[in-house]
């Protein structure tokens, strides 16, 4: 593809889209984080500069990085209940293409009872989502990478299935010198094949990030800042009212502007002590703690925490992501690359 041509997309995507929110469209299953880098920072990984993680790919393909060739990853996630999520990811450096991954991931949410209108039990019936995405970022300066990929869905629930193709365009700042990278992606630009049994739109939306790494300290701070095409993105089913006793009347309030502000953000940050093989990090996601906490006991909805350990060519990481008082998420991933078994 002509990079002109390339950029220009990233650029004028915005006028092309449009946003849905939480709860509020199909094909959720593209939102879904199995990274536990990632998931340790709030949701939110994409400007992890010079990395080795290559699942990090799936989602923004101009993160591909000379550290991740021939590194593989292999992912899981504990999801909700009995939700569980497999991922595994391959980055490969082609000489007349440039940087390269696949990745597959696939979730299976189990079993379900099929009823009539009375409630009474026919059978069981599954659900499951399978994502295969094959990624290229091409360098196209010391300090600017570009990215696009390609996502192929495939969405199965009981009797009704559907096919998705579509595509995530971005372009990476990373200078070496003053360790900033700032991140301008744009998530799911496509269209269904195969309808369920009507036409459903993907999430389409607009993000950028922003990391630094601290001079004097070995601490990486790391600020998103999604959803820009939209910024009333707060839940339509939380309603933000309130109770007159006098006319027994529940009244709407206006959510304020600083709150529906920092809906769009996420922060977090990584520690690594003594510049040695232990990553430590956290991270917050304001429009989680806003829609899922509970007022009377908002405990830790929001946070999520991580730990990562490299050990003899082998990175272990885990997160630990707090959605709602009813349930968090762990996930877990292990990072090698080939070359470390050759003989």
């Amino acid at each position: 593809m002509n990079l002109k041509l390339f950029f220009l997309l990233i650029v004028l995507s915005p006028t092309l889209i449009f946003a849905q929110f939480g709860g509020t469209h199909s094909f959720q299953f593209f939102d879904i984080q199995v990274s536990p880098k990632v998931e340790s920072l709030g949701g939110s990984g994409i400007s992890l500069p010079m990395n080795n993680d290559v699942s990090l790919s799936r989602l923004v393909p101009s993160l591909l990085n000379e550290n991740m060739n021939n590194n593989f990853v292999f992912a899981y996630s504990d999801y909700f209940s009995d939700i569980n999520i497999l991922s595994f990811s391959f980055a490969k450096k082609i000489n007349k293409l440039g940087l390269t991954s696949v990745n597959i991931q696939a979730i299976n949410y189990g079993f379900f009872d099929y009823t009539d209108e009375y409630g009474n039990v026919l059978g069981k019936f599954s659900a499951s989502d399978q994502l295969f995405t094959f990624s290229l970022a091409k360098k196209i300066s010391s300090v600017f990478t570009l990215g696009m990929n390609l996502n192929l869905l495939n969405s199965k629930y009981s009797n009704y299935s559907s096919i998705v193709i579509s595509s995530n365009l971005s372009s990476t700042y990373y200078n070496n010198s003053n360790n900033l990278c700032f991140t301008i992606l744009v998530e799911n630009i496509g269209r269904q094949l195969k309808k369920y049994n009507r036409s459903e739109n993907l999430p389409t939306q607009i993000e950028i990030a922003l990391s630094k790494k601290l001079k004097y300290l070995p601490f990486t701070y790391h600020i998103s800042y999604n959803n820009l095409q939209k910024f009333d993105i707060s839940s339509p089913y939380k309603l933000n009212n309130t109770f007159n006793y006098n006319t027994t009347n529940s009244q709407s309030q206006n959510e304020s502007f600083p709150k529906t502000f920092l809906r769009h953000l996420i922060i977090g940050g990584e520690l690594r002590p003594f510049n040695k093989n232990l990553f430590l990090r956290s991270g917050f996601n304001f429009q989680r703690r806003f829609d899922m906490s509970l007022s009377s006991y908002p405990g830790f909805i929001g946070f999520s925490f991580g730990v990562g350990v490299e050990i003899v060519g082998f990175m272990f990481d885990y997160s630990r992501s707090s959605y709602h008082i009813a349930g968090t998420t762990n996930n877990f991933s292990i990072t090698t690359n080939i070359n470390n078994f050759a003989l």
